[in-house]
């Protein structure tokens, strides 16, 4: 699956702004997080779809540094947060600093725990728009918590679609290579096949899968 040079967006796009080069250059060279964060494209896409669906009530699976975080709250209408879910308290204390740095602080409520654990606690029909991008085997689990959780109309968008990336830093002793891949082959199939959700394929870097419930 082809995605758009990098060189091309940066063209006709513009250079990333300095605020987020900041953070970037100090959640990576300073802190040392791992380099998983989305792309700016990607981060740009998750804005856009924030701003097109207007939810009151946004649901991020994986905070890492709150990179796709600030995106996703500087799209928020009036009135409208995001809560985002962490397991690393290292990387939830930086993404509080960076939220912080980008103005978005008092729109994001993190959450630092086990994701699932939480899900199960959303009021059903409650939350406009959701992301994932956290534990890529979790993810069909993500699938069968999230979607009772979205309104009508909902969005459910994950990242790492396409199944390409290089998923090292989030797995565990001894897992086999391929269980994250196959993972997200498995979510991907399910909401493809989905007779209530229409889903969509984002070229970004890592690919998103964007589906609307129906």
């Amino acid at each position: 699956m082809t995605t758009i040079p990098h060189g091309y967006i940066r063209a006709v796009l513009g250079p990333r702004e300095e605020v987020l080069d900041g953070i970037l250059r100090r959640s990576l060279l300073d802190d040392r997080l791992p380099t998983i964060q989305v792309d700016d494209n990607a981060g740009r896409v998750l804005q856009l779809l924030t701003l097109l669906r207007r939810p009151r009530q946004v649901l991020e699976i994986g905070t890492l540094f709150g990179y796709s975080t600030i995106h996703l709250a500087r799209g928020l209408p009036e009135g409208g947060r995001v809560t985002t879910l962490e397991i690393d308290p290292r990387a939830a204390e930086a993404a509080r600093r960076n939220l912080r740095t980008a103005g978005v602080e008092d729109r994001v409520d993190i959450v630092v725990g086990d994701a699932c654990a939480y899900l199960e606690t959303v009021p059903p029909g409650s939350v406009g728009l959701v992301f994932i991008d956290a534990d890529k085997k979790s993810y069909p689990d993500y699938l069968r918590l999230c979607y009772p959780l979205l309104e009508p109309g909902g969005v459910l968008i994950a990242d790492d679609a396409f199944a390409q990336g290089d998923f090292t830093a989030e797995r565990t002793e001894g897992s086999e290579e391929d269980r994250e891949a196959k993972a997200i082959h498995r979510y991907n199939r399910a909401v493809g096949r989905s007779t209530r959700l229409f889903s969509a394929f984002v070229g970004t870097q890592s690919g998103l899968l964007v589906s609307v419930k129906e």
